[in-house]
């Protein structure tokens, strides 16, 4: 999976986050909603030197992106992706597009893991993620969208009027991932430990709630894990019980 792949899945796997009304259940994608306190700006405020200040409680959209970014390469890694420095003034979306100006990584037309701003000559005041570019569409995940606030797959026609430009990381950045064919078993066992943890706390896909609720009514499952790899013995039980 290239770069741009990893960090567009992190994106897409937030789809369905609601932004919270207080400091509360910031890791459950739909409980408290309809604020904005979320975890994106919880984990970022506690590196403790992101941003210039602290901002859970705020307006989050540039500060999805720049999670997302964290999450998938790490914070030194994203930072160059970003084109941020320490103490960043970035969760505004005006300095955030100002970084990829003053590095010319600002450009008209999208690729997939461009930053999309919005604005109009006087103020930038949205952004997300661009994670596909087909039929004339801009697709796009973005924090911090409709009401109530939350991480929303949106679309647009490429070359909207309030779209102001694309902050473009440079990719070359990111090291060649060969490594990770030479791993351990040990190693392996690890990544797949935390792998499965990280799986086992997110809720059930939004396409796959109702199925799967339908099956949790019937008896075929206890709904736990809904993300969580299947052991043969689960899919063998899951299998008799589905058929009576």
């Amino acid at each position: 999976m290239i770069p741009q792949e990893r960090v567009i899945a992190t994106a897409e796997d937030q789809v369905g986050y609601f932004g919270k009304r207080t400091n509360a259940q910031l890791d459950d994608f739909k409980a408290n909603a309809g604020g904005k306190f979320n975890k994106y700006a919880r984990d970022l405020d506690a590196l403790g030197d992101f941003y210039n200040g602290r901002k859970n409680g705020y307006d989050w959209c540039d500060v999805f992106v720049d999670w997302c970014f964290v999450h998938t390469f790490g914070r030194e890694l994203a930072q160059k992706l970003l084109c941020q420095p320490d103490k960043s003034l970035g969760a505004g979306t005006a300095y955030s597009l100002g970084y990829y100006k003053k590095k010319g990584q600002l450009f008209t037309s999208p690729q997939p893991a461009d930053q999309i701003f919005f604005g109009d000559a006087k103020s930038t005041w949205h952004t997300g993620l661009v994670v596909k570019v087909a039929g004339g569409y801009v697709h796009t995940v973005e924090g911090n969208a409709g009401n109530p606030s939350a991480v929303r797959a949106c679309k647009y026609r490429v070359g909207a009027g309030t779209i102001k430009g694309y902050g473009r990381p440079d990719w070359s950045l990111v090291p060649d991932r060969e490594e990770d064919d030479n791993m351990t078993y040990e190693q392996w066992k690890q990544y797949m430990e935390r792998y499965r943890q990280e799986q086992s706390g997110l809720p059930a896909s939004v396409w796959a709630e109702k199925e799967l609720a339908a099956a949790k009514s019937a008896g075929i499952t206890d709904g736990q894990r809904p993300r969580d790899l299947v052991t043969r013995e689960e899919a063998a039980i899951m299998a008799v019980r589905a058929r009576g």
